[in-house]
């Protein structure tokens, strides 16, 4: 028979029954809980369940909480059951904490879910343990009270659903933590399912085993156990039953687009998206499946595949578009930079806005720039330096040129004025000789005081060539008092004066060059005058010389000693003698 046939597996599972317990349990998920019924201290029911395999069992979470409470309902039990939560002797209540400084024996992460019933008192000397009543929440006391009973919890890999019966039966479940009981809607791995048939004369046993090949825990055999024949209501099984010649026992099918579900009686409908049989995503339809492609990528024409869409063939981008798998990317050529929804357009970069980006000047262009120099300045060969332009070399003056950095400016020659760009001169126009006097400067010359002069200058000449007058001199009279005189300055044409130039309109511009030429001019007139001055009084005293020749006589030998006051009383002496 198929339920023999995992024989030696079958008699350790057998052995079980001896030792097993009756108790309430409640498997979900990976993990089941007891509650036993059984007084003893916190201590003693811990060391029983770590006995099975377990732990006194812990309460993290408000979803843990609610599948303990399930248990205690379903068992009508409402007194008080130890839990896995202790204050170790010498650790103190921590009020402000979540557990109040208890901890969860289990180990792992102690959590921050609580639900006291009540505060547990202060202490740092005494071991305390909580405990659970249904309804209500969590309570400290006395390790060694002795409380009726006891939860724990187990830990496993996997499950298995309910076994599946064609015929009427009872079953009786072996759990691998030692607890027989006839209630268990999904058993952990390792559990012993003995099945006794209505009409069977010997009991069918049934293990869950795991994981399988494609994921997931089964009985097996899978059943469903018990077997009637498929006239007596189907078999016992949904959709087909199929009792053929040589079959040992009816087995149940399933429509096309239909599956056995996991009873192997029932039938559900059959997942073609599992294995997911497209390339990207796969939408299950009634008898079949459609595949999609994620976001830049199209169907295959198999209906499976998917291959990448060239987006850059719409010309979504401004400039340079580069085409990656599911998506593309724009790109800006130099002296752009992106702008615009996701970076699709580009903006021209002023590069001008740089500091320092040109010498001089900047002009900037679409998708670069150009460095240019003022006026008067040019650029170099290799380089964006600029360098001034001599433009005196074209000689563009009629008298000098000075040359400065972008640009130059004519100097106009006597007679004439320098024309408002500077560039150029003009006929000077007839300045008349109404020029300021001049009397801080007085001449001194061997006891000789100049008194008056006129010196008529020609017009094209700042020396004077004539005298109308020739100061007189006095050799009697030494230390005569200085006596001011007044010149009449030599005026060169286009050089302004102190009435003519100064506010006129034409020549503003050149106003303080002109009076530079001015006082230089005047002060060179007057350096000639004195010298011309100090040549005629030369020219007197030698005339004077040669017209009365000076006697000798034999004193000229002799030098005259000035006579002492201290003598002239000697001197009267001799002669009274």
């Amino acid at each position: 028979m198929a339920a023999l046939r995992p024989l030696p597996l079958l008699l350790l599972l057998l052995a079980w029954r001896c030792g097993g317990e009756d108790a309430e349990v409640l498997c979900a998920s990976s993990a089941c809980y007891t509650l036993h019924r059984s007084g003893s201290a916190w201590e003693k029911a811990q060391e029983r369940c770590r006995h099975n395999g377990g732990s006194l069992a812990p309460v993290r979470s408000a979803a843990e909480a609610a599948l303990l409470r399930e248990l205690l309902d379903t068992a009508r039990w409402d007194g008080p059951a130890w839990i896995g939560l202790a204050l170790p002797r010498g650790r103190c209540v921590q009020p402000q904490e979540p557990l109040r400084g208890f901890s969860w024996v289990a180990g792992g992460e102690q959590g921050n879910f609580s639900q006291w019933e009540s505060e547990p008192g202060d202490t740092c000397v005494s071991a305390r343990c909580a405990s659970l009543r249904a309804g209500r929440g969590w309570r400290a006391g006395g390790c060694q009270t002795s409380l009726p009973a006891f939860l724990c919890k187990f830990s496993f890999q996997g499950m298995c659903g309910l076994l599946p019966l064609a015929g009427r039966g009872s079953v009786t479940f072996s759990t691998p933590f030692g607890v027989r009981t006839a209630r268990l809607a999904a058993a952990p791995f390792g559990t012993l399912a003995e099945v006794r048939c209505e009409h069977g004369e010997r009991s069918s046993y049934a293990i869950c085993k795991g994981p399988l090949a494609g994921g997931g825990f089964a009985w097996d055999p899978p059943g469903p156990l018990c077997p009637v024949a498929c006239g007596h209501h189907n078999g016992g099984c949904q959709q087909l039953c199929l009792d053929g010649p040589g079959e040992s026992s009816p087995r149940c099918a399933c429509h096309p687009g239909s599956v056995l579900a996991e009873d192997m009686t029932s039938c559900i409908p059959k997942d073609f998206c599992h294995p997911n049989p497209c390339q990207g995503s796969c939408r299950p339809l009634p008898g079949g499946f459609e595949c999609g492609c994620e976001p830049g990528y199209a169907l295959a024409a198999d209906g499976r595949g998917c291959s990448d869409v060239d987006e850059c063939e719409s010309g979504p981008c401004q400039h340079l578009c580069h085409n990656i798998p599911g998506g593309f990317q724009c790109h800006c050529p130099p002296g752009y930079r992106p702008a615009g929804p996701a970076g699709h357009l580009c903006h021209d970069v002023d590069e001008c806005a740089e500091p320092h980006a040109c010498p001089q000047l900047c002009i900037n262009i679409p998708g670069s720039f150009r460095c240019a120099c003022r006026p008067g300045f040019q650029r170099q060969p290799e380089g964006d330096s600029c360098l001034d332009v001599d433009e005196c070399l074209r000689d563009p003056c009629p008298g000098a040129c000075r040359n400065f950095p972008g640009g130059y400016e004519c100097q106009c020659p006597p007679g004439s004025i320098r024309d408002g760009d500077g560039h150029g001169c003009s006929p000077g126009e007839a300045i008349p000789n109404n020029i300021p006097q001049s009397s801080g400067i007085t001449p001194q010359s061997s006891g000789i005081t100049p008194q008056s002069s006129s010196i008529a200058p020609e017009t094209s000449s700042s020396i004077p060539r004539s005298s109308s007058s020739i100061p007189q001199s006095s050799s009697s009279i030494p230390g005569t008092p200085r006596i001011p005189w007044t010149t009449s300055i030599p005026r060169t044409p286009g050089m302004p004066t102190a009435g003519l130039g100064a506010g006129s309109g034409e020549h503003s511009a050149d106003g303080p060059r002109l009076l530079l030429y001015y006082i230089v001019g005047s002060l060179v007139a007057i350096l000639l005058l004195l010298a011309f001055a100090l040549a005629l009084v030369a020219c007197r005293k030698r005339a004077g010389r040669r017209e009365k020749p000076p006697a000798k006589n034999a004193a000229d030998n002799y030098c005259w000693v000035p006579e002492q006051p201290e003598s002239r009383g000697e001197r009267r002496k001799q002669k009274q003698k």
